[in-house]
């Protein structure tokens, strides 16, 4: 027992175990897979947002270009002296605007002109005229104007002509360089990855080259100082926390990927260090107030830079429409914000919703030319998400749970049959040997007396009579062992036939007792039959079974009742339904626990030959199986003043109860 028992932990329980903290495991993996999904998309969306913001200052910027161009051409004569009123007059977006000279000298606006002016140059002075350096944020080239060329070698040139004439001007136009294309190589588009992306978080600003000898040649860039600012918004999740379990982060990962510092990083520059190109923008913050600068230089203008500061709350006007007519459908209700320097909300998707501004969800920022501006995501209804989430953890626990304790009861109830089956082993096997017992005992009796009386010349009638009686009885002992086996296999096979009829159940009982009495020696057991007085008890029965199942009480009283014990029979009807018949006994009685047990196959109490009784186990078995057979029911009950008494009830017959 104790080896399958083994077995059974090995190959079924302790799996079940192991697979079920696996599961309990994945529902917290899940968990985190889900929620790194809804991370990834959400930081995607707000990616995407600042994106769009991004290209529409890039059009802002080119139709800056343009409309200063526009100017030159039309108003030339007062374009410089001028410029401030002319941009404001022809641009909603634009503030101020102003014109410097290369030496360092502001044309326009003059002190005084309006308040926006004054404000303007007392903002911007010292560092339009080069006066000291300042601490700005360099946005990026426009990218709709930057197209990468690279160059790509062909197998062949094709000949000379003047096709191939027109496409190597159209190259160079494309290139920028009037330099010879060669022979055998072509010029492509090249490809640059993340391109939008590294744009917005550039950290470097353009410086002209002092020793370069050929105007437009620029020394290469100056890097900015790595300052690490702490952002805004303190995003709860973030795409960091992923890679983090995949490798230890450390600063510089937190400074350029982290979930609280800022990828941005300010210069310290002079306006000079900017205008040599042709074009540009920067932003800068002052006393925590954002000013976004354009710049444009006039081919027909050497000398001049015009300068045009932006409107914000123009801008910011622009970008609630932007807001609002932006394709966004996400799978949970989430409201979009734009968030300026301060951390305080510019516009947001879902008009009315207030919360917390410094704990979104995700975030992004913006870039250089909106400087420690972010686009966040919040949950509208974040208890409903983490309930959600509650619910299905504890539904998979319970799932997990159920199956785990339907494994284990499953694991006890297999257990407990093949102890049953052991069992039932060990007690047939005990039942051969006393099968085996009781057949030799009869067998050797007979066959002692039967030799006797062949040997014996000389007996008397009373020996003669005296061995002839213990054959019999020995041979009956034996017929009623061979019959019991017999009727108990047809049983257990479910073949033995019934023939049911109408029988008193009070003269059954009678001659039973009378054939008991024949077998048994009168001195030894007292039989006392106390029936009904009045009409007979008439049951449907087989009337061989029934007297067969009396018998078989009778001979276990016979058994454990002992020398000069008593037998009392009793014959009753129950509520006008069932025929009650009792057979008591003055026995060591049946302890609790084992008063159903005495009903199983080759059950005995003493479990051994050797105790003393005679016995094979199957008697009571068979009386239980023939008392089911006749819809009746047999049980064991306790004995008022000492012993055993085994009820039997039957139902009554039909026509009686009429």
């Amino acid at each position: 027992m104790k080896r399958i028992a083994l077995v059974f932990f090995l190959a079924i329980l302790l799996p079940s175990i192991l697979l079920a903290v696996l599961a309990i495991r994945s529902v917290r993996d899940q968990s985190l897979i889900a929620n790194s999904q809804r991370v990834l998309f959400y930081e995607s969306t707000c990616e995407s947002v600042a994106a769009e913001i991004n290209l529409f200052m890039d059009e802002v910027r080119i139709f800056h270009g343009q409309m200063i161009g526009e100017l030159a051409r039309r108003r030339s004569s007062e374009l410089v002296e001028s410029f401030d009123r002319l941009i404001t007059d022809s641009w909603s977006q634009a503030s101020v605007g102003a014109v410097v000279t290369s030496g360092g000298v502001i044309i326009s606006p003059q002190p005084g002109t309006t308040a926006l002016a004054d404000g303007f140059l007392e903002n911007h002075r010292d560092f339009l005229v080069n006066g000291k350096t300042v601490e700005v944020y360099q946005a990026p080239a426009v990218l709709n104007s930057e197209v990468s060329i690279v160059e790509a070698s062909a197998p062949a040139s094709p000949a000379p002509g003047p096709s191939s004439a027109v496409l190597k001007d159209e190259v160079s136009d494309l290139s920028g360089t009037s330099a010879p294309v060669k022979s055998r190589s072509k010029l492509k588009v090249g490809v640059v990855q993340n391109k939008l992306q590294g744009q917005r978080f550039e950290y470097q600003a353009e410086a002209p080259d002092p020793a370069a000898g050929a105007e437009g040649e620029t020394q290469p860039k100056l890097a900015a100082s790595p300052v690490i600012q702490q952002r805004n918004v303190m995003p709860s999740q973030s795409s960091s926390f992923v890679e983090k379990e995949e490798r230890e982060m450390d600063v510089s990962d937190f400074s350029s990927r982290g979930l609280s510092y800022s990828r941005l990083s300010p210069a310290e520059l002079k306006s000079t260090d900017l205008t040599q190109s042709e074009a540009g923008a920067v932003s800068r913050l002052i006393d925590g107030q954002l000013h976004i600068l354009l710049w444009q230089r006039v081919p027909a203008f050497p000398g001049y830079t015009f300068w045009t500061e932006l409107d914000l709350e123009t801008i910011k006007e622009d970008l609630n429409l932007l807001f609002s007519e932006m394709p966004f459908a996400p799978q949970e209700q989430v409201s979009l914000a734009l968030l300026d320097s301060d951390g305080a909300l510019v516009v947001q998707t879902e008009t009315g919703f207030t919360t917390d501004w410094s704990r979104p969800f995700v975030a992004s920022e913006v870039g250089q030319i909106f400087p420690r501006w972010e686009v966040a995501a919040y949950f509208i209804h974040p208890e409903l998400l983490n309930r959600a989430a509650r619910t299905l953890r504890w539904t998979l626990s319970l799932i997990v749970i159920s199956l785990l304790v339907a494994v284990a009861v499953g694991t006890f109830l297999i257990l407990k049959a093949v102890r049953y089956e052991m069992q039932l082993a060990t007690r047939k096997t005990d039942f051969v040997s006393n099968v085996s017992h009781e057949l030799k005992t009869p067998l050797t009796s007979i066959k002692l007396f039967s030799e006797m009386l062949a040997e014996s010349k000389e007996l008397d009638l009373e020996k003669t009579q005296n061995y002839s009686g213990i054959i019999h009885k020995e041979a009956a002992r034996l017929s009623r062992l061979i019959n019991r086996l017999l009727d108990f296999s047809r049983l257990d096979r479910d073949e033995l036939p019934l023939k049911m009829e109408a029988v008193d159940l009070e003269d059954l009982v009678k001659e039973s007792v009378a054939t008991f009495e024949m077998q048994v020696s009168p001195a030894a057991m007292a039989v006392q039959v106390n029936s009904r007085e009045g009409e007979p008890v008439m049951v449907n029965a087989d009337r061989d079974a029934l007297e067969q199942v009396v018998l078989n009480l009778l001979a276990n009283a016979e058994k454990y009742a002992g020398e000069g014990g008593e037998i009392l029979i009793e014959i009753a009807i129950f509520r006008e339904k069932r025929a009650i018949l009792s057979v008591s006994d003055r026995g060591p009685g049946i302890p609790r626990a084992l008063r159903e047990k005495v009903f199983e196959k080759f059950y005995r109490i003493d479990e051994s030959m050797h105790s003393g009784i005679d016995g094979s186990g199957i008697g009571l078995a068979l009386c239980c199986q023939l008392v089911e057979k006749h819809e009746g029911e047999i049980r064991c009950e306790p004995r008022d003043g000492g012993g055993t008494t085994f009820i039997v009830e039957l139902p009554l017959r039909i026509e009686h109860e009429e």
